[in-house]
């Protein structure tokens, strides 16, 4: 009888070890709690410039200090700092480093319904500057530290926050705590870092990546909704370019063919029409084989074959015509700044304009450089670099933390698939893979098409629910990723 009730108990003891953390855990106040605390943090004006991300570290460390998890402000510039707080494992594995940004891009009052800085509850989301990019994934990875201590979860790696300030212009809360506190965060072996928008989509196969983690419910399969992820393992390299002409000024009812406006015109035109050439990189061709099984499995034979089937010219301009598809082949070319007089009857002695381009990882600038270079064909108009060049870099799919994105995701998402994803856009992701750490875009919830519009646009927002559906996601990678159980 003993023996057997024992063996009961070890068979219990067993099957409660295999059960998902977050399946042990009441959430219904945590996520609650994580509501409340997002209209807070929303209601905090960050917007940079010039940012006063100071209150945003008050916040985060007032709220972790209370729970017992001690939390460190560190001032990057007057009113701007970034908080730090450290949950301690057992040291037998490197750390963990949950990183977010708590300043904002600026918001027009007057083009949002409600006031971006409200933090207001309307039809079931939450309005704020900053839901979609990225305080509220900030606010889960607070919640998550919150989760970790109170229901006392063994770990076998340090987690670290990190609430950084100055990620939307010049990133100077990560260049801060590398050049001034680099022991506390150059022994991490992983980070988790905001990633692109996990789109809700008809139909019935979910398509996951990793850089982004996924949240949403069963309902939402049932509903035939599914999720369409990706998990964001690098990024395209931004490198902003300025052109200047320059010439004579003169009277604006005198016409001079050769002014500067003119020639910069020309040159412009050559720049706006030029095709950059195609490049398919490895990690371009598995997301769009990945998404062709998901969606397109018609055309899954071709769209998995990029290398040989973009010969055909048909093929070629409905596959570049696709905005989605199109970045992850090539360089691209923006025009997005124009300068020229300030008054309309003056022809100005000099017409700049400036180019948002994105490299693909492995490109030499300087090369691309003289690529504009001929294409502008006028050695009278300067052309120059205007940003830093990050060299892209990327963080591979085969450790232990992406078996853990494609386990969890399929927890919650029997029918998904997990991919990884090129992002067109920077993230600072980029400098602390240059510290040997390997990081990764991961969003813990899903969007509707119109909330992934919002991010830096109009009536930014997130759904409650939704939201409130990221936190168990993203408390059990980082508790399977952290957790002692996990040796």
């Amino acid at each position: 009888m003993r023996r057997s009730l024992l063996s009961a108990i070890a068979l219990l003891l067993g099957s409660l070890a295999a059960m998902p953390v977050h399946a042990q855990v009441d959430w219904a106040n945590y996520q609650q709690r994580a509501v409340e605390l997002l209209q807070q943090y929303f209601r905090m004006d960050t917007s940079n410039p010039p940012g006063n991300e100071r209150r945003a570290a008050d916040f985060f460390c007032g709220l972790l200090n209370a729970e017992g998890i001690e939390c460190q402000i560190f001032d990057v510039a007057p009113d701007r700092a970034n908080a730090y707080a450290r949950l301690r494992g057992d040291g037998s594995k490197r750390p963990i480093i949950l990183l977010n940004h708590t300043d904002v891009v600026q918001a027009d009052a007057g083009q949002w319904s409600v006031p971006p800085f409200s933090g207001e509850i309307r039809n079931g989301s939450v309005y704020g500057r900053g839901a979609q990019d990225m305080k509220s994934e900030g606010m889960l990875q607070a919640m998550v530290m919150i989760a970790l201590k109170r229901e006392g979860i063994l770990l076998s790696r340090d987690v670290i926050f990190l609430a950084v300030a100055d990620e939307e212009v010049a990133a100077k809360g990560t260049e801060w705590m590398i050049a001034n506190q680099r022991g506390l965060i150059a022994d991490a072996e992983y980070l988790i870092n905001e990633g692109g928008e996990n789109l809700l989509k008809e139909g019935k196969a979910p398509f996951w990546g990793v850089d982004v983690i996924n949240e949403g419910g069963e309902n939402l399969l049932k509903e035939g909704k599914a999720p369409f992820w990706g998990v964001d393992v690098a990024e395209k390299a931004t490198y902003w370019l300025r052109l200047t002409a320059r010439g004579e000024a003169g009277h604006g009812s005198v016409p001079d063919p050769n002014s500067a406006p003119n020639r910069l015109a020309r040159a412009l035109a050559r720049v706006v029409d030029y095709q950059t050439p195609l490049r398919v990189l490895p990690i371009a061709q598995q997301q769009i084989c990945d998404e062709a099984h998901v969606a397109y499995p018609k055309e899954a034979n071709r769209l998995c074959r990029l290398k040989e089937n973009l010969r055909d010219a048909s093929f070629r301009k409905r596959v570049t015509e696709n905005p989605d598809w199109n970045y992850l082949l090539r360089n691209t070319i923006s025009l997005t700044v124009l300068r020229g007089g300030p008054q309309t009857n003056v022809i100005p002695s000099q017409a700049v304009a400036e180019l948002d381009v994105r490299l693909l990882p492995g490109e030499d600038p300087n090369q691309f450089l003289a690529e504009i270079r001929r294409v502008v064909a006028d050695e009278s108009i300067s052309i120059e670099p205007i940003t830093r060049l990050r060299v892209p870099n990327s963080s591979p799919v085969d450790n232990e933390l992406w078996q853990v994105f494609t386990e969890v995701v399929a927890r919650h998402y029997p029918e998904a698939r997990v991919s990884p994803r090129l992002i067109s856009s920077y993230t600072e992701n980029q400098i602390y893979r240059q510290l040997g750490i390997a990081a990764y875009g991961f969003c813990p919830f899903v969007s509707t098409e119109e909330e992934a519009q919002t991010p830096h646009g109009n009536d930014e927002r997130i759904g409650i629910v939704r939201f409130q559906r990221g936190l168990p996601l993203l408390f059990d990678v980082v508790a399977r990723i952290a957790g002692a159980q996990a040796q």
